[in-house]
């Protein structure tokens, strides 16, 4: 719903949705088919995995986390506890993320001189050990890095960078005087209609229920019981597999307002039959929901 309402904003792009298995396939099937991706974080991490795959690993995998303020550019691989001080990691994604870093700044012939020295080296079959022709010698880090200092003011023969000049961008002096608050909500009316309660029970999910009921107060009715993510009341399946934590949630008779007092009297209630171990409020916007529904809702 967001993606589309900012999608409002710039008509001349082509926005559209996919389902992210979907997504995967034809990322490896017609990678053509797609200029930017807008994901969220988790799929993000792993379909960002995925593309590096395609184009030789994460060892050619740059990335950029542009800010108002701040920007931020870094290999998208993490530490590699696993060869550190061997001398044998491949660099080029931390180059490319520099010349990320250098265009930001508008050194535009300074990043096309070192990434076309880059290209070069790679074109010409120098290489490290995690890529390239098993039959040719590969390079360790330091090798590979001299071989590109090596060929700066060359030029590869494929898809060249081109030469702009600098035009260096005036940094920008800042100091926030206070945090910054992002505002979630267009000013629409907020208000409580029920709660999650996470308890703990190793007691099968229709005592768990029968116990609950006790406690609603004539102000709660009791919705839905999960276990693990699966609904195992009012429905269920005996082949569910437990743990003795549940999700009890609770919504108001009637969806009507109830308040964080109503809320710590049924925790109260609940605390006679079980341990608590966290609660989470179930807001709504406006005449928007503000939580996630569970399953079988």
């Amino acid at each position: 719903e967001v993606f589309y309402e900012v999608a409002k904003d710039y008509p001349e792009l082509k926005a559209d949705d996919v389902i992210v298995d979907d997504l995967c396939m034809k990322l490896v099937s017609k990678p053509d088919l797609f200029d930017v991706v807008v994901l969220t974080n988790l799929q993000g991490d792993i379909v960002s995995d995925l593309c590096a795959g395609l184009v030789g690993g994460l060892g050619f995998a740059p990335s950029a986390n542009i800010g108002d303020h701040i920007s931020i550019f870094e290999a998208v691989h993490g530490t590699a506890p696993d060869i550190a001080g061997k001398n044998i990691a491949n660099p080029t994604a931390l180059l490319l993320s520099g010349f990320g870093m250098l265009r930001h700044l508008g050194l535009m012939e300074t990043s096309a001189m070192i990434e076309n020295a880059l290209l070069y080296t790679l074109e010409n079959g120098q290489h490290t050990g995690d890529f390239g022709d098993k039959a040719t010698k590969s390079l360790n880090t330091t090798e590979f890095a001299q071989a590109i200092i090596n060929n700066f003011g060359k030029v590869p023969t494929n898809n060249p960078k081109p030469i702009i000049d600098n035009h260096y961008v005036t940094p920008t002096n800042f100091k926030l005087e206070y945090n910054p608050m992002l505002e979630t909500i267009d000013n629409n009316e907020e208000f409580i209609v029920g709660v999650d309660m996470f308890i703990e029970s190793n007691e099968q999910p229709n005592l768990v229920a029968e116990k609950c009921l006790k406690h609603t107060m004539g102000l709660f009715k009791l919705v839905t019981i999960s276990n693990r993510g699966t609904q195992v009341w009012p429905t269920g399946s005996v082949f569910t597999n437990l743990v003795n934590q549940y999700r009890c949630r609770f919504e108001s008779v009637g969806n009507v307002p109830v308040t964080q007092t109503d809320i710590l009297e049924l925790y109260k209630q609940l605390m006679a039959d079980f341990k608590i171990c966290s609660t989470e409020l179930l807001n709504m916007w406006g005449d928007k929901k503000a939580y996630s529904l569970a399953q079988g809702q």
